[in-house]
């Protein structure tokens, strides 16, 4: 069972995601929140916290704790919060840090435990087969980390996944991924997601979804489901 929550934005405008998120929490549940992917050139994290009780604890996400540190994690540890929010940034260094401390098979077990996870464009992009649609979107990474590997998680049934897809302009760019990858992939714009449970993609509007097979798009409006 796979019961994950990918936005295309991860910001203020995703308030029917985050509704989701909290309805799978329990009462006493306590979220795990973690922002490594953030530039701290930018942003502290104190501001990430901030942002994260700010903006979203007005949608219902309370008691949350921050994990800034992904070494030497365990599951036992991980598996003591009801859900994960990982938070938005440069996807190369998420990921980069996500691998070379473990915690991705960590994620992995999981989400297979049928755990809710959250990602926010960075932390949606690494779930998908392969991160390389970090290079494109309105919110595009730089590969400064030098990462050559950019498998990702592969937690959303085998597509990649594009954020911040605001527009007709980046139409070219992801259908020219897909076609060069062989990658199906979901592109999503700011405030709009879908959620992968069992066996389906839920697209979670407030806008369509796009999926890209090669040079060749389908519009999926909101409620529907990705074939």
């Amino acid at each position: 069972m796979v019961n994950i929550l990918l936005s295309g934005g991860g910001g203020r405008a995703d308030v029917a995601l985050v509704k989701l998120l909290v309805k799978s929490i329990p009462e006493n549940g306590r979220l795990l929140y973690i922002p490594v992917a953030v530039p701290l050139s930018r942003f502290s994290y104190g501001q990430c916290y901030d942002w994260i009780t700010s903006v979203h604890g007005q949608n219902g996400l309370k008691m949350i704790d921050m994990w800034t540190d992904l070494k030497d994690r365990s599951y036992e540890e991980l598996a003591r919060y009801s859900a994960v929010f990982i938070g938005g940034g440069n996807t190369f260094n998420l990921l980069k840090q996500v691998r070379e401390t473990g915690f991705d098979r960590l994620l992995l077990e999981y989400i297979k435990n049928g755990l809710p996870v959250y990602g926010g464009s960075a932390g949606a992009i690494i779930l998908g087969k392969d991160i390389g649609t970090a290079y494109f979107g309105g919110d595009a990474d730089k590969n400064e980390v030098g990462l050559k590997d950019l498998k990702g998680l592969d937690a959303a049934r085998g597509y990649s996944i594009a954020c911040h897809h605001n527009g007709l302009k980046y139409d070219h760019l992801a259908a020219g991924y897909s076609q060069a990858t062989g990658i199906p992939t979901i592109a999503l714009r700011d405030g709009t997601g879908i959620q992968v449970k069992n066996t389906k993609i839920l697209v979670i509007g407030p806008s369509p979804a796009k999926v890209f097979e090669g040079k060749n798009s389908t519009i999926f409006k909101k409620g529907s489901v990705v074939e």
